[in-house]
Formats: structure tokens, sequence, C-alpha cells
């Protein structure tokens, strides 16, 4: 997870320091903070370790707010990233540019690199970054909102609301954030990273399957035969199994609509049409995506770690499926699994049951298993394609046992060059193809057919889908 709090804990520091002297430790020079301010202590512990400096020698401008460029370059620097170049007349529009691919800005932002930060969205902009997620299902503490940014960092003891003379707790989301607030952020956070253990790494998004089929292992791969039939894929003979579906859909009549939603119908099919979304996507309007003819939605409910192997829930899971399921969308879920051995994929599936046992859903719960090649040290690295379809259909049958529906996502090259097939048979499957028509050959049950898909209510780009359902 593109998550280190030691280094945000710095960087946001960086934000707050000056090039003015500090005083010597355990002074404090700045006329404009007294011992009777709230935030005294935090800037204190601050100052005392060198860790902040006035705006003049005499004065610590508590009030004084952050804007959203220095926000973005702080937060994303400590969280690994790195700003690509632009053009952008803004010192930060790279960092602006990086935050709206990654999709950690809010859709309903309405802000310029200079222009200052409410508190609310500090939450939600540490929140999208960090990926830290609630540690309890409850009520919100404040009067004013319920946003999930603001009560994941109440959670954590990050962000505290006001309370008033009316006895009710209030986050004052709009108020700017000042100087003084992200002193007391930094402080908090900082506590939290020396009583939190590391959480694992997590996937990129989207975490992209290699269209190359890479090195394919001679006593794992799928070139034995089956079967007489064969064809050749990216100059590798890939055999078709005697017990697979082939693809029965005419390719003529996947049709995209004016909003670029694939429609399929014949004599033996028809089709919905979906989106598969996880935390990246943010807060989401699921009115205005129901609203544009959005009939299901496969969210994320959750991954493992490809360093450490923890399994950690999706930040928005909760959210998105209480809030989809209210407004008429269909559920099902994924898992990004980086299991290694069939018990970690009975594990995986386990936790999904368990997790969605406050929940009923009727699409499936899909085993999305895929190689993170950007980390040389991925615990994945060197697995087998025989280990590979083993974790697969463990995951599967335990969904299956589960009295769930299963399913197994992946490209051409995977399903073709590193699955066997033949073991995949009786489970259904998620395409990944970015084309208009596909060619591919077995059956499937879904096909996401766009990664840079629009939908009203998803802010940046979307994942879009398409599932054909057999008629009876």
């Amino acid at each position: 997870m593109k998550q280190r709090m030691c280094s945000l804990f710095l960087a946001l520091v960086l934000l707050l320091s000056l090039a003015v002297p500090a005083a010597a430790a355990g002074t404090l020079p700045f006329t404009d903070v007294k011992e009777s301010d709230w935030f005294y202590s935090y800037v204190k512990t601050m100052y005392d370790n060198e860790l902040v400096s006035g705006t003049t020698p005499t004065t610590f401008s508590p009030q004084d707010t952050v804007t959203l460029g220095e926000a973005l370059k702080f937060i994303l620097n400590a969280a690994g990233y790195t700003a690509p170049t632009t053009s952008g007349k803004n010192w930060a529009s790279g960092y602006y540019q990086l935050a709206q691919e990654k999709g950690f800005l809010n859709s309903s932002w309405s802000l310029g690199l200079n222009d200052a930060m409410n508190r609310l969205q500090i939450a939600e902009l540490i929140v999208n970054v960090l990926g830290v997620e609630r540690k309890q299902q409850t009520a919100s503490p404040f009067t004013d909102t319920s946003d999930v940014a603001a009560l994941i960092l109440s959670d954590h003891g990050i962000f505290e609301g006001t309370t008033e003379r009316d006895g009710k707790t209030y986050f004052y989301p709009q108020r700017n954030i000042s100087r003084a607030e992200i002193s007391t952020v930094i402080c908090r956070v900082n506590e939290f990273k020396k009583n939190q253990e590391q959480t694992p790494d997590e996937p990129d998004n989207p975490p992209d399957i290699p269209d190359d089929p890479g090195t394919i292992d001679p006593d794992d791969d799928n070139s034995k035969p089956t079967s007489g039939k064969y064809f050749y894929y990216q100059g590798h003979k890939v055999y078709i199994p005697d017990n697979i579906a082939l693809r029965d859909y005419d390719a003529s009549l996947f049709q995209l609509d004016e909003n670029g939603y694939m429609h399929y119908e014949s004599d033996l099919y028809t089709s919905t049409v979906g989106v598969d979304v996880s935390r990246y996507q943010g807060n989401i309007d699921w009115a205005q995506v129901k609203a544009s003819g959005v009939d299901f939605a496969i969210l994320r409910l959750g991954y493992r770690g490809y360093g450490t192997g923890k399994i950690v829930l999706d930040t928005y899971f909760r959210q998105n499926i209480q809030e989809a399921q209210a407004n008429g969308i269909e559920i099902g879920v994924y898992f990004f699994s980086q299991a290694i051995n069939e018990a970690e994929a009975v594990e995986e599936a386990q936790y999904c049951m368990d997790v969605l046992q406050d929940y009923s859903i009727t699409y499936p719960i899909v085993f999305d298993w895929e190689p993170y090649s950007n980390n040389t040290n991925a615990r994945t690295n060197g697995l087998s394609d025989k280990m590979l379809t083993k974790c697969a259909v463990a995951f599967c049958q335990a969904v299956e046992d589960g009295g769930y529906e299963s399913m197994v996502y992946s490209n051409l090259s995977y399903f073709y060059l590193h699955f066997d097939m033949s073991k995949l048979a009786e489970f259904p499957l998620w395409l990944a193809n970015y084309v208009k028509k596909t060619n591919f050959r077995y059956h499937f049950d879904m096909w996401q057919y766009s990664c840079t898909g629009t939908v009203p209510g998803i802010k940046g780009n979307v994942d879009m889908n398409i599932r054909l359902i057999p008629k009876t």
C-alpha cells in the first residue's frame, strides 16, 4: 500500500516548516500561541522536536490555511509517489495530475491549487492516499457530517470534533484547515503510526495483468494436449481442453450505446450493464450511477498484501455495498488474491463469506489473482501455473460450498497460457479484454471491456462490464 506513516509524519511537517530558525528547545517564542490554546501542546511538541517553526521569529500564525497544492505535494510524496512532468503553469500541476489519475481527488471539489483546503477535504485526501479503514461500524459522532473519511480518522483519533454548548459534537467539515489543526493532525498521525503495525502493501489501481505471457514453466503450461484441437496465441500453441465450453456468442451483437455501455441481445442471451469499483473511486453517488443505466456493481471486498500477506478489508466496501443496494443496484464482490497456496486461497474465500454475513448479494464472489510485476519482493514471485490453478479452484470451491456463486477473473494471456483451463471448466469466467469485439475462444459469463469508462456519480475512469444472462 502506498502508505508510509513515518515518512508521512516527516513530510507533512515540512508543510509547516519555513526558513525561520527555532529558539531553544522547551520554550515557545510565539506570541500568538498561548498555554490556554487547545493546540498549544501539539505545537509545543512539534517545536521542541525542531519539527516546526514560525512564520516569523515571534509568530506561528496558527490560523493561516494550507492550500491544495501544498497538501498534494507533501501527502503524495510521503506516500511514495513521484509527480509526472507537466507543462502546467502551477508548480503543483504534476501532483494534481497524479492525484486525478489515481482517483485521490473528490469529484465534488472545486479547488484551484492555490485554494485553501477545508477539514473534510484534508480528511478525504489522507484516507484516499493512505487507505486507512474504519475500526468499527458505529454511528457518526458528529452532528454535521457522516462522511466516511471523517469517521475513519475519528476512529483512529486523528481528527476530533468540537463539543459545543448544546452538547453536540461538530466536525465543521467546511472550515479551512489551519496550521494549528495540521500540527495537531501531525502529532496524532505520528502517535497512530507508533501504535499501529505496518499495513500490508496494496496493489496499484488498476493492478494490471500483463498481456505479455511472461515465462511459462514447461512443467506447468497449458501446451500439453488435452484434445486434438489447438490454436496459437502470442507464438504459443494452446490446446483446447475437452471439457471446456466454447464461446457461443455472436460478436456482431455486442453493441455500445451512446453512453459507452455495452449491450447484447439474442435468442439465447440478454445482458446487464455493470461497473467494478474499489476505494480508489472514493465517494460514489450511487443514485446517479443507477439513474445512468448501470444494473450491477462488483465491489472490491478486500485484498491480501503482496508483501506481508495480510488480508485487509477495502476501506470503502461497507459504504459502497450499503449505498449501492439502497439504490437498487445488484452486487457482487471480488477479492484481490495474492495467495501462494490452497490454504491461503480458502482463507481468502472464507474472509469474504464472513464479511458478507451482514449482507445479501446476487452476483458472484470473484477470485482475482494478478501478478505484481512492479515489486521484485512480491511474495507471489515464482508461483507456478499449477499452484495458481490450484488456488483458483480452492477459492471457488470454498465459495460454492458456502452457498455463493463463484467466478474467476483474468485476461486472455492468463486464461490461455497460465491457468489449466481443464480444471476451471466448471467455474464461470470474468474476462478482461479491452476491445469492442472480443475473440476470446472460451465461454465467459462476464466481460470487462473497458478500464476507461465514465459513469455519472463516479469520479475519474471506471471499469465497465457486461454480464451475459441465458434466456430460459
